[in-house]
C-alpha cells in the first residue's frame, strides 16, 4: 500500500474513531505531544478543558484498532511514537489514581503531580485530590 493509500486510510478510520474528524497520522500523534507539552508546562486550564485535551488519546486508541487498519505495518511508527509520548506522560502523573475512576484509561485514572491554579483547585473540589501547583 501506498503512503498516499495508507494516509487516506488512516483518515477513514481516524474519522470513524472520533466521530467526524478525520486525522492523518502525524497530526494525532502531534497533537498528543503538544498536549503532554501543555502538562509539562503545568496544564493551566479547567478539569474540563484537561480531560477534552485527553481526549485526543481515546482517539489514538480507537483509531489504532480500528477494523480498517487492523494488520498495517505502517502502523508501527505511530505506535512507537505514541508510547514515547506516554511515558512521558506517565512520569508527570501521580501514582494513586482519582476515586471512582474505574472504567477511565490510564491517562484519565492519575492525575498530574502538578498543574496551574485553576486545574489544581478543580482537581481539588471535584475530587478531594491536590495537586500541586505550578505558576508558569
Amino acid at each position: 500500500m501506498s503512503e498516499p493509500e495508507f494516509a487516506e486510510l488512516f483518515r477513514k478510520a481516524s474519522a470513524e474513531a472520533t466521530g467526524g474528524r478525520a486525522y492523518l497520522p502525524g497530526e494525532m500523534v502531534d497533537q498528543w505531544n503538544d498536549v503532554v507539552g501543555l502538562i509539562e508546562d503545568g496544564y493551566g486550564d479547567s478539569l474540563d478543558e484537561y480531560v477534552s485535551d485527553l481526549g485526543i488519546r481515546r482517539s489514538i486508541e480507537a483509531t489504532l484498532d480500528s477494523d480498517l487498519l487492523t494488520g498495517r505495518t505502517e502502523l508501527t511508527w505511530i505506535r512507537e511514537h505514541v508510547a514515547a509520548v506516554d511515558e512521558r506522560l506517565r512520569g508527570l502523573l501521580q501514582g494513586e489514581p482519582l476515586p471512582r475512576s474505574d472504567g477511565l484509561p490510564w491517562w484519565q485514572r492519575f492525575p498530574p503531580r502538578y498543574a496551574g491554579p485553576e486545574l489544581a483547585a478543580d482537581y481539588l473540589s471535584s475530587y478531594g485530590v491536590r495537586v500541586d501547583v505550578h505558576e508558569n
